[in-house]
């Protein structure tokens, strides 16, 4: 079962002022900034074809982080403000998988191929769930980011 929310997607217009109110007003810690490409995007949070965007994930320990999601000049027409998703730890990833397969025909598994990671998005409620099983980063041939969401 989904035993806690890990973090908060955020789509944001003006991150760096987003980032600066997490850290300097809500006293959040930047853990970690990455580059999401277009295609993850794509699958995930159905944006169109781009270049991708840059992520800074801010807070501490393994839940209640925001993730923030620097939404590209071109894409903000598509790509408002706000929630962008949902991200949930599991310690029962197939289980959750199929129960959620039960529930909703958009389920889609990223990095299928990739070792250490099992991930896997859908929507509910008109909002992206990301599920995470597994993110090791350190397994040979992993990816090299944290969550992205």
């Amino acid at each position: 079962m989904p035993n806690q929310l890990h973090h908060v997607v955020m789509r944001s217009h003006a991150a760096g002022t987003f980032i600066r109110f997490l850290t300097d007003v809500v006293g959040m810690d930047i853990q970690g900034a990455f580059h999401v490409p277009g295609e993850v995007l794509q699958a995930t949070l159905g944006w169109p074809p781009s270049d991708g965007a840059e992520v800074t994930m801010l807070g501490g320990g393994d839940a209640g982080l925001i993730e923030v999601l620097d939404v590209p000049a071109h894409l903000r027409e598509v790509a408002p403000e706000g929630l962008a998703a949902l991200s949930f730890l599991t310690d029962d990833y197939r289980s959750v998988q199929d129960r959620a397969r039960t529930m909703t025909d958009d389920v889609t598994v990223l990095f299928g191929d990739v070792p250490g990671v099992d991930l896997f998005f859908c929507t509910m409620g008109g909002v992206p769930m990301e599920f995470m099983g597994s993110y090791d980063a350190d397994v040979e041939n992993g990816p090299t980011a944290p969550s992205q969401g």
